[in-house]
């Protein structure tokens, strides 16, 4: 009697070996083999190549455009300085009165006749 029960008890477990089973094959079914996973590991490191590529040139662009900035902004600067000192050393100072000059009169000298 002990027997049959065991062996009932060995049909039950295999009855749920073979359902747990059939969950674990249908699962393995949608995961991903390691070609598939190189495969993709080779497609990201394409696109992350390009984006790398994309994102440099876009640094280089911005810098070039900053530098030209600092440059527009030195020269306008520079010129903004040279016309406030020009400005400054020609208006600000007081300058004295122009005086009007009159001309003296005219020297004549007079030849004595012979």
């Amino acid at each position: 009697m002990d027997i049959d029960h065991r062996v009932i008890r060995l049909e039950e477990f295999a009855a749920v070996t073979g359902e747990r089973l059939a969950r674990i094959e249908s699962r393995l079914e949608d995961m991903a083999t390691k070609a598939d996973l190189g495969e993709k590991v080779g497609e990201l490191k394409t696109e992350l190549t390009q984006k790398m590529g994309e994102l440099k040139s876009e640094i280089h662009r911005t810098s070039n455009e900053t530098i030209r900035w600092i440059v527009g902004m030195v020269v306008g600067l520079g010129v903004a300085a040279i016309t406030i000192i020009t400005f400054v050393l020609n208006y600000a100072m007081p300058r004295a009165p122009v005086v009007p000059v009159t001309p003296a009169a005219p020297i004549t000298i007079y030849t004595q006749p012979k």
